[in-house]
């Protein structure tokens, strides 16, 4: 793309990822943050400012959420979090001891690392701060201290970071995510009004809750959520990635040792296909029917074989946990990867193939 930036945000609405209101992007005024007085301060861009010079101006620039302040406190989003549309919003769904918390902290660190070039894209924070700090707060500490990190709060639903995607030198697009947590969501309005906007979301599948001749309810969060999408008539609109989560803990089964050693090393929808059959079967065959009903009901679904940490952790006896052989990441970004190629944010033609 040549610059300056085409600002295609300008005439959109957004919604807003903290309060889940509807913006009239272009029409908010600008602030900027004082570092010194720690506070947003008006930002003032020049009426005579052509393309070059306000892109500059906005790049650190933050818009106001036109309804906070009453109900709730103030609240600002980046200035590129509308500039290039409305962004795909993810979620990560599961119980609390799950994993997603780790599931993401992985993914997140694998693209900090570049893991997406294998994939044609790029990917690049649109909030510096707030992605460094998740980076400290969350990320670090998993993948380079081996911390056990805590578990999402039940009946939560946090937005965790954003990031700017491109593909090869095309359009980009913001995608945001979004840890959802806990069996009592039904009486919610935040989760409610998050599933009106989601676009994909990661069902995180725990063996720990594995049930074999059981009644193959699987995870009770799965049915929540996909009885909510069904109340709201968007279930063929949100695309779905189901993961087998802790895949480690089942690495001497099949079809779980197979995949655990077969990393994708670009969009391939035909290995995806073969995948998805074979764990769909996998949890089938475990009594976690349940766990399955995102392709019966999603627009687009693909089914994953993943490990975030590696191994099991051990407490650590003073109120924590790590993990003692430290952690090994296998195979965590292939469902962020099927995802956005099933919601469109990557768009090649084998990216417009992946998903059933």
């Amino acid at each position: 793309m040549s610059e300056p930036d085409a600002l295609v945000g300008e005439a959109a609405q957004v919604v807003c990822p903290v309060c889940l209101s509807l913006i009239d992007w272009g029409g908010q005024s600008h602030y900027a943050w004082n570092r010194d007085q720690e506070r947003y301060e008006s930002l003032d861009i020049p009426q005579d400012a052509n393309d070059y010079q306000r892109k500059r101006i906005l790049r650190n620039a933050y818009v106001r959420c036109p309804n906070s302040g009453e109900q709730m406190a103030f609240h600002f989003l980046p200035e590129a979090y509308g500039r290039y549309g409305p962004p795909a919003v993810y979620g990560l769904i599961g119980a609390s001891a799950s994993g997603k918390t780790h599931l993401l902290a992985a993914m997140v660190g694998a693209i900090e690392g570049g893991a997406l070039g294998r994939y044609a894209a790029t990917a690049s924070p649109i909030d510096p701060a707030k992605h460094q700090n998740y980076l400290k707060s969350e990320v670090e500490p998993f993948l380079k201290d081996s911390r056990v990190l805590s578990r999402t709060a039940e009946g939560i639903v946090s937005f965790k970071d954003a990031l700017l995607i491109q593909e090869d030198g095309g359009a980009r697009r913001v995608i945001t995510f979004f840890d959802v947590a806990g069996e009592e969501l039904q009486s919610l309005e935040d989760t409610k009004g998050f599933l009106e906007i989601v676009d994909g979301l990661i069902f995180v599948a725990d063996p720990d809750r594995f049930d074999p001749g059981g009644a193959g309810t699987g995870d009770p969060t799965f049915s929540t959520v996909l009885n909510l999408l069904a109340e709201s008539g968007r279930s063929d609109v949100v695309s779905a990635a189901v993961v087998l989560n802790k895949a480690d803990m089942k690495r001497f089964e099949e079809p779980v040792a197979s995949w655990l050693r077969h990393e994708m090393t670009g969009i391939d929808p035909d290995q995806l296909l073969r995948e998805s059959a074979d764990v769909y079967a996998y949890l089938l065959l475990q009594g976690t029917g349940g766990w399955t009903r995102p392709y019966q009901q999603c627009g687009k679904a693909t089914f994953h074989i993943a490990s975030a940490a590696g191994g099991p952790s051990v407490d650590t006896g003073d109120g924590g946990a790590r993990f003692p052989r430290g952690v090994s990441p296998r195979r965590v970004l292939n469902p962020l990867v099927a995802l956005m190629a099933m919601t469109g944010v990557l768009n090649s033609p084998e990216a417009r193939k992946v998903g059933i």
